[in-house]
C-alpha cells in the first residue's frame, strides 16, 4: 500500500520486485497475496502485470467506504 501521492510513480511496482526478489533469495517458490481488495483496480492490475493471478474471490470480504461490502481476491505467483 503507497500514500496518495506515490500513485503512478513506480513505487507499488518497485517494492512488488523487491519482495520477489527476496523470497526468491530466501528459497521460497511462490508469492500470495491474501487480500487485494477487488474494487482496487490499480493494485489488481499491477499485481497481474506482475505475473499473479486470481485465484480465489472471497465474498463481501471488506467494507469500502464508499461501495460498501466488496469482495476480495486471493493473487498467486509461482516464483
Amino acid at each position: 500500500m503507497t500514500v496518495p501521492w506515490a500513485a503512478g510513480r513506480g513505487v507499488a511496482r518497485a517494492m512488488c520486485w523487491h519482495s520477489l526478489d527476496q523470497a526468491r533469495i530466501r528459497g521460497f517458490l511462490a508469492m500470495q497475496f491474501n487480500i487485494v481488495v477487488s474494487t482496487n483496480e490499480r493494485a489488481v492490475l499491477l499485481w497481474q502485470r506482475m505475473g499473479f493471478e486470481i485465484i480465489c474471490r472471497i465474498p463481501n470480504a471488506f467494507r469500502h467506504p464508499a461501495a460498501g461490502l466488496v469482495d476480495a481476491f486471493v493473487m498467486y505467483r509461482a516464483l
